[in-house]
């Protein structure tokens, strides 16, 4: 199968880092393609920066079906433009916060999303509310790292996230931590054991949602939410 991944920040280093660890992940059967758009965002930490990603984003995503990729995945926990997405082609889209959250809900009573800086907190909290997940949600805890602080500084946000995600367990009651960046793919595995608690890396399992969509044949309704804009159709062609 051919997934095509989307980092929809122009960071050609974040999505070097992706690619060697959604390579260690991948199952036998999938080839990965990961790419960024050229232009927009550096990084993605706000609603503008998101509102700004979301053309290229789209841009990419319809060519990778029409090129003939099984599914694709958001590399954002934002999940920037992921309902458009699933209006605009009929594979299977996926987005890192999504899946990463439904996951999380499965693995302990209450989670609780690292979010990089303390600005972003209401829309985490907003995000777990629209997928229904409000009542599992034990806190939104800030790393106060940029995102690519994070990325250019691995022990720095390692240690962040043992510390915030430590007082998570112990103040909120959380039995899983949510990891709420794609630049800290590949953190997850070694804090696992030392936190005792399930740490979620949403790329990964992005990856993994994908994979397990393509083998089933399952793909997103068209008959209401994700239906095709009729405005669309001359733009983008449902492959």
């Amino acid at each position: 199968m051919r997934i095509f991944v989307i980092n929809p920040n122009s960071s050609a280093s974040m999505t070097a880092h992706l690619r060697r660890e959604l390579e260690t992940v991948k199952g036998r059967t999938a080839d990965l393609t990961v790419v960024n758009p050229a232009d927009g965002p550096a990084s993605i930490e706000s609603a503008l920066d998101e509102a700004r990603a979301i053309p290229l984003a789209l841009d990419l995503i319809a060519q990778a079906a029409r090129d003939g990729f099984d599914a694709v995945v958001i590399a954002c926990f934002a999940d920037p433009g992921l309902d458009a997405a699933r209006e605009i082609v009929s594979i299977p889209v996926v987005g890192i916060e999504e899946s990463a959250l439904h996951v999380a809900a499965m693995l302990g009573h209450r989670f609780t999303i690292l979010t990089a800086r303390r600005e972003r907190v209401p829309a985490k909290i907003e995000h777990v509310a629209r997928l229904g997940l409000s009542s599992r949600l034990a806190s939104v805890r800030p790393l106060e790292m940029g995102v690519l602080e994070m990325e250019a500084d691995p022990a720095r946000a390692q240690g962040r996230i043992l510390k915030v995600g430590g007082a998570a367990v112990r103040e909120d009651g959380a039995e899983v931590l949510v990891l709420g960046c794609a630049g800290l793919a590949g953190y997850g595995t070694e804090l696992t054991g030392t936190l005792g608690v399930a740490v979620v890396d949403p790329a990964p399992v992005a990856l993994k949602t994908a994979e397990m969509l393509v083998e089933l044949k399952l793909t997103h309704s068209k008959r209401g939410l994700y239906a095709v804009p009729p405005s669309r159709r001359p733009v983008y062609e449902i492959p």
